[in-house]
C-alpha cells in the first residue's frame, strides 16, 4: 500500500473513537489482525507513530490527533460530494425521492404522487419511511427531495405548508378497562400511561400532548418508544395506551379497540405538512412543489371533528 484511501481513513478514525483493536475491528466488521496491519502500512505511508499501544489502552500521539482531525474533515468532504452529485443524478434521471411518515401515507400522499404521474408521465418516485429526526437530516443531506412529515420545518432552509390536520382517538388493547364503553371523556385517560415517539422526533406533537393533559389537571404518565418499537405491539403487550389518527386501520389490527375521545382539547390533532427545499431543482421536482402548493392554497385540509 503506498497511497492512504478513504476506507484506511475510516478505520483509523474508528479506532481513534474505540480506542480499542478489538471494538473497533467489531465495529468494522473485520478481525483484528488487518486492522494492525493496517495501521502499521498508514503510519509507515505518514512517516509517524499516529497511536501509543499498551496492554489496556490506545491513545492518540500529537501527530495521530492531526491526522484523525483532517481525516474525519476528508471523510465530511468526501460525504458532500456523494450527496450532491446523489442529488444532481436524480435531477438527470427524472427520479425524485421522497420520505414520509405514516399518517402521510394514510393521508394526503397519496393523492399527490398521483397528481405527480397524470403530470410527469415519466417521473420516478422512490418512497422512504423515515421519522421526524431522521428526514431532518435526510433534507440537510439531499438525500431526499421532498418530505412529508408531522410536523414543520426547524430550519430555515425550507418551506413548510400545513397539507392535512385531523382529531385523534385513542387505541386500547381489548381487554382494557375502557375497550367496551365507546366514546370516552379526556379525564377518563388521567391514569393511562401515553405511548409517544420521542421527543426529539416530534418535539410540538409531544409538547402539545403533554399540554392537553396539563390543562385537564393532571400530569401524563409517558413511554417514549424506541426506534424501531411497534406502537400497536406496545399497545397489545399493555405498555400504555397510544393516541392515533383517525384514518389508522382499525379492521387490520386484531386485539385492538379505538375509541373517539368526545371532549379532546383543541390542541389534540395530528397534523401533515409538506417540506420544501427553497433551491430549484429539476422540472419533476418543481411540478411536485407546485401541486403541494396548490393543494395547501385549495384548502386541502380536514380539520379536527
Amino acid at each position: 500500500m503506498n497511497e492512504i484511501e478513504l476506507r484506511h481513513l475510516r478505520c483509523i478514525v474508528m479506532l481513534a473513537d474505540e480506542r480499542n483493536f478489538g471494538r473497533a475491528a467489531a465495529r468494522l466488521h473485520m478481525s483484528q489482525p488487518p486492522l494492525t496491519r493496517l495501521l502499521s502500512e498508514v503510519e509507515r505511508i505518514v512517516g509517524a507513530k499516529l497511536f501509543e499501544r499498551t496492554t489496556r489502552r490506545v491513545d492518540l500521539t500529537t501527530t495521530g490527533e492531526v491526522f484523525v482531525a483532517e481525516a474525519k474533515a476528508v471523510l465530511a468532504r468526501a460525504e458532500t460530494a456523494m450527496e450532491t452529485v446523489g442529488a444532481a443524478v436524480r435531477r438527470q434521471s427524472g427520479q425524485l425521492r421522497i420520505a414520509y411518515t405514516p399518517l402521510a401515507l394514510q393521508t394526503i400522499l397519496p393523492q399527490i404522487v398521483s397528481r405527480l404521474r397524470e403530470r410527469e408521465h415519466d417521473v420516478g418516485v422512490d418512497l422512504v419511511q423515515l421519522t421526524g429526526e431522521a428526514q431532518r437530516e435526510a433534507l440537510s443531506g439531499a438525500h431526499v427531495d421532498m418530505a412529508f412529515n408531522d410536523e414543520p420545518a426547524d430550519s430555515s432552509g425550507f418551506d413548510s405548508l400545513l397539507l392535512h390536520r385531523e382529531a385523534l382517538q385513542i387505541m386500547v388493547p381489548e381487554n382494557h378497562r375502557l375497550a367496551a364503553t365507546g366514546p370516552v371523556h379526556f379525564s377518563e385517560l388521567a391514569d393511562e400511561t401515553f405511548i409517544l415517539h420521542a421527543r426529539t422526533d416530534y418535539p410540538n406533537y409531544f409538547e402539545r400532548v403533554v399540554a392537553a393533559c396539563m390543562g385537564a389537571g393532571w400530569s401524563p404518565k409517558i413511554y417514549q418508544r424506541e426506534a424501531g418499537q411497534n406502537c400497536s405491539a406496545l399497545v397489545t403487550a399493555g405498555r400504555g395506551v397510544l393516541l392515533t389518527s383517525l384514518n389508522f386501520g382499525q379492521d387490520s389490527t386484531p386485539g385492538l379497540r379505538f375509541l373517539m375521545i368526545e371532549d379532546a382539547p383543541a390542541t389534540l390533532y395530528a397534523e401533515v405538512w409538506a417540506i420544501l427545499p427553497r433551491a430549484s431543482g429539476s422540472v419533476h421536482l418543481e411540478s411536485l412543489r407546485e401541486i403541494v402548493r396548490g393543494s395547501a392554497s385549495n384548502g386541502e385540509i380536514t380539520l379536527p371533528r
